[in-house]
């Protein structure tokens, strides 16, 4: 797939992070965030990791550091900020971990690093040619269901009308970027050891499809499965749990 160059002045990988200056990066993981959220909403699950692991978040128009801009963009340009913003920094052995849309991208991006990326963890996210739920919302009226059955969102967000109005904006764009990221995903083939997460009681994404993730990749697939909703890797309950898994893919 061809790439373009962002024309955004923003990054689209800032850290999420600050790198100690006495330790030297050893790996880089990119991470990439769900629908209508931005990267730090995933940083208690990197938070913990090791001072040697540079940690990268994809930062999409319209949220965080960004939330200025218009919201909306295309596969090729987040995959374009791969080559310009990723590759462009000094080599480092690559991770990638993604949550429901971020599992499309992150499967997207580890295709594109090729030999640069060793392992992926992909949450919250069919795999092949099964049917999304979130590819069915048409409306503004779809999407705050979407909002409030998948749960995540505050509620204040949900009572603010102006905010909830400015979410639902940045949901509705990134669901069309989730359509582009599936078309012809079921052709999409690794090389690493692949890390499936998924929730037993997650209304958005069936868990029982989760093994098809196998066919993803050449190498070892592991899936497990979580007590929990749409973000249950967020509950503390099992936020230790995806860190080691973070850890194990890290190691590869």
């Amino acid at each position: 797939m061809s790439t373009v160059k962002s024309s955004s002045t923003a990054p689209w990988w800032p850290l999420l992070r600050l790198q100690g200056a006495a330790v030297a990066p050893r790996v880089r993981l990119l991470v990439f965030p769900h629908s209508g959220a931005g990267p730090n909403t995933l940083f208690p699950l990197v938070e913990p990791l090791p001072d040697d692991v540079e940690v990268l978040g994809l930062s999409l128009p319209g949220r965080e550091r960004r939330f200025g801009e218009t919201p909306g963009c295309r596969l090729d340009e987040v995959l374009g900020s791969v080559t310009d913003e990723v590759l462009g920094r000094d080599p480092l052995p690559t991770v990638v971990f993604g949550h429901s849309l971020g599992a499309l991208l992150a499967t997207r991006t580890a295709h594109l690093l090729g030999p640069h990326c060793r392992a992926a963890v992909v949450s919250g996210q069919v795999p092949g040619r099964t049917r999304r739920r979130a590819h069915a919302t048409s409306s503004e009226e779809d999407a705050v269901r979407l909002l409030r059955d998948g749960g995540g969102t505050p509620e204040w967000v949900m009572q603010d009308p102006d905010m909830l109005a400015h979410v639902t904006r940045v949901l509705r764009a990134d669901i069309d970027l989730s359509r582009e990221a599936a078309v012809g995903f079921e052709d999409i083939r690794l090389d690493v050891p692949l890390h499936v997460l998924g929730g037993t009681a997650d209304p958005l994404v069936p868990h029982e499809p989760l093994d098809g993730w196998a066919d993803h990749t050449t190498g070892p697939c592991r899936v497990r499965r979580f007590d929990g909703d749409h973000f249950f890797l967020l509950a503390d309950a099992h936020r230790a749990a995806v860190v080691d898994t973070l850890r194990e893919a890290l190691a590869h």
